[in-house]
């Protein structure tokens, strides 16, 4: 069942000439970047650097810092000066594009629509600009005064992947707190939004340009509407990206703690933040990758389910993000195993003392799901989730 409606910005909840707005960005950049370091040809340095979004695996950078350091690699800039200019460009020349923009018509009245009903709404905006730029867009679209009813909205420092990747997509639906096909995904870009949020399960909503948003709001009037839609059957492909985008969720919220929060207990009966991450690195081998392994050596294996650790099992580190590291980097190799399976290995059958009868794809999904448990326990207890009551 449809639990969040993940909304796309341009030409979807804002009217946006592609070609004039971009061709007025590149020239205002340009502009800025001459006029107050004599530099030229910064544009291409910003599309190298939105190029270069979601590609170190390794590190996992948000798409912000991404972005300065292909600034700061291209430009005779340092790098604290390259991210303080991008900074200026944003918050004293961006605004002069508004013009060039229009609110989409019913684009306010669908997302309240969607909040009376008790579901999550999510702006999922392609994450190439800072969360003041994303601001202000939003309030172009008539929306700023929704802003703080939004589950979560998408920017270049908040998140590590950019579209058309279904990475990005998946990140988001992690840091909502849903699972692929309980998200509705709104969009204009058959590419962007419709391809890239069905290849991780996702179900989706194409704003054509011969139709509007209005068809929408029509549709969630009907009754039973959430029920209604079949979730996809899972495919192999749908897994990587998960487990990616779930990399960099978590990355995302550990960022937005602090080191005097990782051991702090928000209850007795509940893990701390650097429980949380340890836990994830350390099953991550002894449990996940084992039970692929076995699937794939042993003929119908039996999975038996550990009993879940309880609330004072001791952190395996003091430093969250170096076991953050530790799990990047275990997982890095989970991908790689399963990278090379054929689509008979993916079927491989096995039991679980739980699920029943599964498949080593169900159980690599499984995996998955596990990532965005725990996530959501650490949004949780950083008390930065949604209101859990959209999700009854």
């Amino acid at each position: 069942m449809i639990k969040a409606v993940l909304l796309d910005m341009d030409n979807t909840l804002l009217h946006n000439p592609d070609a004039q707005f971009a061709s007025a960005f590149r020239q205002l950049f340009d502009d800025f970047f001459r006029d107050e370091f004599a530099i030229d040809g910064s544009i291409e340095a910003l599309r190298a650097g939105f190029a270069h979004m979601g590609r170190d695996l390794a590190n996992c950078p948000t798409n912000a810092e991404a972005l300065v350091d292909c600034l700061a690699h291209w430009l005779p800039l340092a790098h604290d000066d390259a991210d303080h200019a991008l900074r200026r460009f944003y918050a004293e020349v961006y605004g002069q594009l508004q013009p060039l923009v229009s609110p989409a018509d019913g684009a306010a009245a669908l997302i309240e629509g969607l909040l009376e009903q008790g579901l999550l709404v999510a702006v999922a905006t392609n994450p190439l600009y800072p969360e003041s730029a994303i601001v202000q867009r939003l309030e172009w679209a008539g929306l700023g005064g929704l802003l703080n009813e939004f589950a979560f909205v998408t920017h270049s420092e908040n998140m590590h992947f950019a579209k058309p990747r279904p990475e990005y997509i998946a990140e988001v639906v992690a840091r909502v707190g849903i699972e692929p096909d309980e998200a509705l995904v709104v969009g204009d870009s058959l590419v962007n939004d419709i391809q890239s949020a069905r290849a991780i399960g996702c179900l989706t909503w194409h704003v054509r340009a011969d139709s509007s948003l209005a068809d929408l709001a029509r549709h969630i009037q009907s009754e039973a509407w959430r029920e209604n839609y079949q979730p996809p059957a899972l495919q192999p492909e749908m897994i990587a990206p998960q487990y990616r985008g779930n990399l960099g969720a978590l990355r995302g919220l550990l960022a937005e703690s602090s080191p005097s929060q990782w051991q702090e207990h928000p209850d007795p009966a509940e893990w701390s933040i650097l429980q949380i991450v340890c836990h994830l690195w350390t099953t991550e081998t002894a449990v996940h990758q084992a039970r692929l392994q076995s699937i794939l050596a042993e003929d119908d294996p039996f999975l038996a389910a550990l009993p879940p650790p309880g609330p004072h099992v001791p952190p395996c580190h003091d430093d969250a993000n170096l076991v953050l590291q530790r799990f990047n980097r275990d997982r890095q190799a989970t991908l790689s195993m399963l990278g090379g399976l054929t689509p008979a290995q993916w079927l491989r059958p096995a039991r679980h003392s739980i699920f029943g009868l599964t498949t080593l794809l169900e159980m690599a999904y499984f995996t998955a799901q596990h990532d965005r448990l725990h996530i959501t326990q650490l949004c949780q207890t950083l008390g930065k989730c949604a209101d859990e009551a959209a999700l009854s």
